[in-house]
């Protein structure tokens, strides 16, 4: 059965039939929640007799609506994780993804692979008949991010240059849409010096609790002023999930904004990833428009933007191709604490 969604589900079933029937033990109590708790505590499954020298680690989605590069970001700390154990990662992005299509996609259930190369080359034929396979908990990721001191969206350098050696490693893009957006960046590029600017709008200006505080869009402007007054700069890339975001810069800044016009975008308070479209593969294309946008920002020459886990992910792809900013201005107007729960 290699349906994610009917896995999931049930997975989830047997762990509280058996929570079920050992109620009252609290000997197995305590094991069962360390089990899910302890991200030290590895379970292995034989499924086959193959490659009994790799120990499998199956990374799957965490879920609960997070938005794209949150779950890139989390899944870098696992491959981290990964690594350090010596176990080959093998990634199952299924029904929890936001970014999943409900129907087949070119013949493709696993949502990672709409976009990404599994490490090593691996198949979900060589993990069904492997004779060591475990599967990922969140706790892991945390457990990594943790022993950086990391804040929830900044990131220091040491850990940056962690997970861009995992990036470098570990991901790749499957090769027509690697070459589709670097034909992309080069069409908007050219020989221009470009200022990257990432504006993050939508659902940041309701104030989650535990999200960054939501940068103004003259903020944004100012911060663009100050850095092109010089004159470096010849060309400003936008990224931005907010319409009229696009349409204020370009009143500013007029034609030396460019942007991919092509986007999906919003003007309301609610996220663009919960959004419905009558487009084909509409949640697709939304995954592959953040990810056009993240490289983009990478490949920019300076950068202007807020906290988002677009931005982290945009400077963990820069850094492990060995390349840095020639300007970096992160606007932190710092963390909600809010009653309000995304």
């Amino acid at each position: 059965m290699n349906n994610n969604g009917i896995i999931v589900k049930s997975k989830k079933l047997h762990y509280i039939l058996k929570a079920l029937k050992h109620f009252g033990d609290e000997e197995y109590m305590d094991f069962f929640l360390e089990r899910e708790t302890n991200p030290l505590l590895l379970e292995f499954n034989k499924n086959g007799e193959e490659y009994f020298e790799k120990p499998f680690y199956i990374i799957h989605e965490n879920g609960n609506g997070w938005g794209f590069f949150a779950e890139f970001r989390a899944l870098l700390a696992k491959l981290v994780f990964a690594d350090r154990f010596g176990m080959v990662p093998y990634i199952i992005w299924g029904s929890d993804f936001l970014y999943k299509e409900q129907c087949l996609l070119n013949g493709i259930d696993n949502a990672f692979e709409y976009y990404f190369k599994q490490p090593f080359g691996y198949s979900l034929n060589d993990v069904n008949n492997a004779r060591l396979v475990t599967h990922s908990k969140s706790m892991q990721a945390v457990m990594i991010e943790r022993e950086y001191k990391r804040d929830v969206y900044e990131i220091s350098n040491e850990y940056l240059t962690v997970l861009a050696c995992a990036y470098k490693k570990y991901i790749g893009f499957n090769k027509n849409i690697e070459q589709q957006i670097k034909e992309q960046i080069r069409s908007k590029f050219g020989r221009e010096k470009v200022l990257g600017v990432h504006f993050r709008g939508t659902d940041f200006k309701v104030g989650y609790d535990n999200h960054p505080v939501a940068v103004q869009l003259e903020q944004t402007v100012h911060a663009i002023k100050e850095v092109i007054k010089d004159g470096k700069f010849t060309k400003i890339f936008v990224a931005t999930d907010e319409e009229m975001a696009i349409e204020s810069l370009k009143k500013e800044f007029g034609g030396i904004i460019i942007y991919y016009d092509d986007v999906f975008r919003g003007n309301s308070d609610k996220s663009i990833a919960f959004s419905n479209s009558d487009r084909q593969y509409h949640h697709y294309q939304l995954g592959y428009e953040v990810i056009r946008d993240m490289l983009t920002l990478s490949y920019s020459d300076g950068l202007v933007a807020g906290l988002s886990q677009v931005v982290v992910c945009a400077r963990i792809a820069k850094a492990s191709r060995g390349d840095d900013y020639e300007i970096l201005k992160v606007i932190n107007n710092g963390i909600n604490h809010t009653n309000i729960f995304f």
